[in-house]
């Protein structure tokens, strides 16, 4: 019974930290139904973790440096739970992918640039 209490006030405060209503109020339905201590632990982990996670990004800027770490952090989640043969060969694809589309951003900006700056050109001459 305890524990309920304390899941029930960490639930009812998740709005002071940008959990949307219908999520806790779905959470607290649940509860009131009988799930196991284990499925509301999970949900407020998921809840507090979405709402975190959000604030992070409206507050922080995403610099190169942060991508780097972010993906450094992630190889190595991958590498513990998968053989790393099979984190290579999915670090690779993303790798071959994201530098493609890098690629191709990079020569649209310099094409839309030339042509923005031959349309201005133009209309001072």
């Amino acid at each position: 019974m305890r524990g309920t209490r304390f899941a029930l006030r960490l639930v009812a405060r998740g709005g002071a930290f940008g959990v949307r209503d219908e999520l806790i109020g779905d959470v607290l339905e649940e509860i009131a139904r009988g799930r196991s201590h284990v499925w509301v632990c999970r949900q407020l982990i998921g809840l507090y973790g979405f709402a975190f996670m959000a604030r992070v990004r409206d507050r922080a800027r995403l610099t190169p440096r942060a991508i780097a770490l972010m993906m450094g952090a992630l190889l190595l989640a991958a590498a513990s739970i998968a053989p790393a043969r099979a984190v290579l060969a999915a670090w690779l694809g993303f790798y071959y992918v994201m530098g493609t589309l890098s690629l191709f951003a990079h020569m649209a900006s310099h094409t839309i640039g030339a042509q923005t700056g031959a349309i201005s050109k133009a209309a001072r001459d």
